[in-house]
């Protein structure tokens, strides 16, 4: 297949060109600037203009695109217009913050603690731009992903595959997950504190090349207009994540749990963001290509990478 991916040259995207070009798949990027370590081919320009957008369908003609950057519903409403009435199988990357217990989680509202796992079909939050005064980033005025679904989902030309994206952590992580006990752990540090509500806090999270790997899987079906939870079926405590991060690291310091709550802010750390992942294992056969460990010791030797280069 012909698959043009939007925004693939960053962290999750290079990972998945990577398996699906594996594939026998023909991958095009569609970006903003041109990248000269980047093997695949290449079309350049802005997916907020309509007329790039429609330049890029007409030189990739492609079977699939995998939407990786899809943050406003305006992009979803643009694609739709270049498209100009052609059925296009599309793949989009949303995030598991659609869900309700990311409303008590973020402390949005006043909302009682949600019981999870929270699978596709359970309540979405009911507070938009969740990020909004929270990050200073140009993104978060305007970012919301139960927009962009929606308007996927309602498009008459749009055969969509949503996936709910846990915590993706790995090399070239732009929230660098782990850095904080990689770096602690690397400078042989002796004891890290750890409050209690951090320490028991579990959130699903999913090594990149396993997320893309769910993204292969969706591109090659034939399904369409469904949503999936695409994360690890394992959820580790945060204090489990640092016993595994010392273990790999052979770093032989104390952690110690202490009785004091994080000071957060709004965050609500008694909020759980587990989801459940049955959906995409028996529909789509996926499935962890890599260990829980793999995966962490890749991201860890990256990060150890980043910190000597400081």
């Amino acid at each position: 297949m012909k698959i043009l991916v939007i925004g693939g040259t960053n962290f999750i995207g290079p990972v998945t060109a990577e398996q699906l070009t594996l594939s026998g798949h023909e991958v095009i990027l569609f970006h903003r600037s041109i990248a000269t370590n980047i093997q695949y081919r290449q079309i350049q320009g802005d997916r907020n203009n309509i007329d790039d957008v429609s330049r890029a369908l007409e030189i990739a003609e492609p079977d699939v695109i995998i939407d990786m950057i899809a943050l406003f519903q305006h992009q979803i409403n643009i694609l739709e217009q270049a498209l100009q009435g052609k059925k296009q199988r599309v793949i989009i990357l949303s995030s598991m913050d659609v869900y309700k217990a990311y409303e008590v989680f973020f402390g949005l509202s006043e909302a009682s603690v949600v019981s999870v796992p929270f699978d596709e079909y359970s309540p979405l939050r009911e507070v938009f731009y969740p990020y909004r005064g929270k990050l200073e980033t140009d993104f978060a005025n305007d970012y919301e992903k139960i927009f962009v679904e929606q308007a996927a989902l309602q498009s008459p030309v749009i055969d969509v595959i949503i996936l709910r994206l846990g915590m993706v952590y790995g090399r070239n992580d732009p929230n660098h997950r782990f850095r904080e006990p990689v770096k602690k752990m690397s400078q042989n540090i002796k004891q890290i504190e750890l409050p209690e509500d951090t320490a028991c806090f579990r959130s699903s999270k999913c090594y990149v090349k396993d997320a893309a790997y769910g993204i292969k899987l969706a591109a090659e079906s034939n399904i369409c207009n469904e949503i999936y939870n695409l994360a690890a079926q394992e959820t580790p405590t945060e204090l489990e994540w640092y016993q595994e991060i010392a273990k790999l690291l052979n770093w032989r310091g104390n952690i110690v749990v202490t009785q004091k709550n994080s000071d957060l802010n709004t965050i609500n750390l008694k909020q759980h963001l587990i989801a459940d992942t049955t959906k995409i294992r028996k529909q789509l056969c996926y499935k962890e290509i890599f260990s829980t460990l793999e995966g962490l010791d890749d991201t860890i030797r990256w990060e150890l990478e980043t910190i000597e280069n400081e």
